[in-house]
């Protein structure tokens, strides 16, 4: 069996199609980004960008065909903030199923956080409480929970794109407009103690960065510790830098170099309020979840473990 999910984002749109063997392991058979930066210019309750729509519209097209290409008998799609907060978002999401025949379901954002835990809770340990942190375009999602048990959930709007737009990479400016979001946070007690993890593209780049890779490698990335030095001076790097300096990156993907200095301030500031050492990666974030759970509420038992040899 073939299946697809495609995660509509507020900066990127990803595709993830697996096959899956009569015991449910899942082999990776594509992978695809396309960064269409659906909240551009968005305010809470606005409309989606016109322009951004026509990019999303076309990279949702393109990936449901490269899915039936593969042979995929299933295919989900579903959204995050930037479709979640827009006044036009539902609309838009039933324009792309007509469009293509997919529905697309718009997460609520204790959802999406929810399916990053799910995702992100294997890099920890299963006795001990770990907070995973999932860095999206228009919101940051937190997820605090034991195994497989959440016990807080937080979505915030410390979004790497909308940072970006209103800051750009002064990372002074950043790194205030972030605390000052933090702050609004009624951080549980248990989270300060607890492990730190982090899914999504933010933290996913910032790993292959520590690593010195020129290409990216999910089995190196997945599971890799920023210390909160390291995260630090990566963050302060990558600020000083101008964009097309941060493009130039070997193995950085270009269209997330323009967001990728606001990512990290989020990131490292997380680490910093709840007094996290490090921050363990994982390459698995909300598609996963998002598969795994699909593909369960029609019977089939999936193992993600192992998509890429």
């Amino acid at each position: 069996m073939i299946a697809a999910v495609i995660d509509i984002g507020s900066n990127s749109v990803l595709l993830l199609t697996v096959a899956l063997d009569a015991d449910g392991r899942a082999r990776g058979v594509d992978q695809a980004l396309a960064t269409t930066r659906l909240a551009a210019g968005l305010r809470t309750g606005g409309t989606l960008d016109a322009a951004a729509r026509a990019r999303t519209r076309e990279a949702v097209s393109s990936f449901v065909d490269s899915a039936r290409a593969a042979g995929a008998r299933r295919t989900w799609a579903f959204a995050t903030g930037a479709m979640r907060d827009a006044g036009d978002g539902r609309d838009f999401a039933a324009e792309l199923h007509a469009a293509t025949g997919v529905p697309v379901e718009v997460l609520s954002g204790e959802r999406e956080a929810r399916l990053a835990y799910a995702a992100a809770a294997g890099v920890g340990s299963g006795e001990a409480a770990l907070l995973v942190v999932d860095v999206g375009g228009w919101t940051t999602e937190l997820t605090l929970g034991v195994g497989d048990r959440v016990d807080d959930v937080a979505s915030l709007r410390l979004g790497a794109l909308a940072l970006t737009e209103a800051h750009g990479a002064d990372l002074g400016r950043l790194t205030a407009a972030v605390d000052a979001a933090l702050a609004g946070w009624d951080i549980p007690p248990r989270a300060r103690a607890a492990g730190l993890a982090a899914s999504g593209g933010t933290a996913t780049a910032l790993a292959a960065l520590d690593l010195g890779l020129s290409t990216y490698d999910p089995r190196r990335v997945h599971g890799h510790v920023l210390g909160d030095v390291a995260l630090r001076s990566i963050a302060a790097r990558l600020a000083a830098m101008g964009v097309e300096e941060r493009r130039a990156i070997p193995g950085l993907d270009p269209g997330r170099a323009a967001i990728l200095p606001a990512g990290a301030v989020v990131l490292s500031r997380i680490a910093a309020a709840t007094a996290a050492a490090g921050v363990t990666v994982s390459d698995h974030g909300v598609r996963h979840g998002y598969l795994r759970a699909a593909l369960a509420a029609e019977g089939v038992r999936v193992d993600l473990g192992e998509l890429w040899p």
